[in-house]
């Protein structure tokens, strides 16, 4: 199984991280993904990587952090990407819940970062949230820079950007609160083809039910896909199988990395 989104340099799990990884190996989580938020995020994302085989990096600022966005962030950006284990320009996007940086920021910052990644030939993974209009306003108008994949994180827009997104390839990864007795997410579900769908944790944060309210880990994986499996009436080594198939067209440097490891 794979973690597609994660924060292993949260604070949440300081001191846990290597044991978490070692049961991730004995429970067969095949690898993970952080993100990266800022610059103490990136550095750190990149350091996982180096440190533990199975974790994979992205690069990039969150929309709550656009306002320090500049030219050596961007800089160091493309500097990390040339790392084998860097596989995705991420989170970025948009967050209009809390505004910690203004608007207009936020997006300038949004369609910058979508550009550096079409310049370093990587996917763009997305935090997208109370924006989705202008989030896709901005990607439709960023069209010809979205040459190596999108993909939505932990996807809570509507059933009809859902169709309009999978229509033009984007994926789109679930986390906990797919598991929530409240989620209603089968229509959504029911525009998204199987091909296009990655399981998620979004660890520290939304543990799945029966866990809500607990720290995320990782080792959550595998009721995310249960109840992915669920929704897509199918079982859950199919669903797997799928999700790594997903996985590795998207995050197309993580095949090339994995091809080149001794077995």
């Amino acid at each position: 199984m794979i973690d597609s989104h994660l924060h292993l340099d949260d604070p949440k799990l300081a001191g846990n991280v290597e044991q978490i990884l070692q049961q991730c190996r004995q429970n067969g989580i095949e690898f993970v993904i952080n993100n990266s938020c800022d610059l103490a995020s990136m550095d750190a994302s990149v350091q996982l990587a180096d440190k533990f085989d199975i974790v994979f990096a992205t690069v990039g600022m969150h929309p709550h952090d656009s306002k320090n966005f500049d030219k050596s962030f961007a800089d160091k950006m493309t500097q990390y990407a040339a790392h084998p284990k860097v596989v995705a320009v991420g989170e970025i996007g948009l967050d209009y819940f809390y505004d910690l940086s203004d608007r207009q920021t936020q997006r300038d910052v949004f369609a910058q970062q979508i550009e550096l990644a079409d310049k370093l030939g990587l996917p763009i993974t997305l935090h997208i949230r109370d924006a989705y209009g202008d989030a896709w306003d901005i990607l439709r108008a960023q069209k010809s820079h979205l040459n190596n994949g999108v993909l939505w994180h932990c996807y809570s827009g509507s059933a009809e950007l859902a169709r309009q997104a999978a229509k033009e390839g984007h994926y789109f990864a679930f986390g906990g609160a797919i598991t929530f007795k409240n989620a209603h997410k089968e229509d959504v579900i029911a525009q998204i083809p199987q091909e296009r769908v990655l399981s998620e944790t979004d660890s520290p944060y939304m543990s799945p039910e029966p866990l809500r309210g607990r720290t995320n880990t990782p080792l959550n994986i595998p009721l995310v896909v249960a109840r992915l499996a669920q929704l897509y009436q199918t079982d859950v080594p199919a669903m797997e199988a799928q999700i790594r198939a997903n996985t590795l067209r998207l995050f197309g440097k993580i095949g090339k990395y994995l091809d080149g490891q001794p077995h």
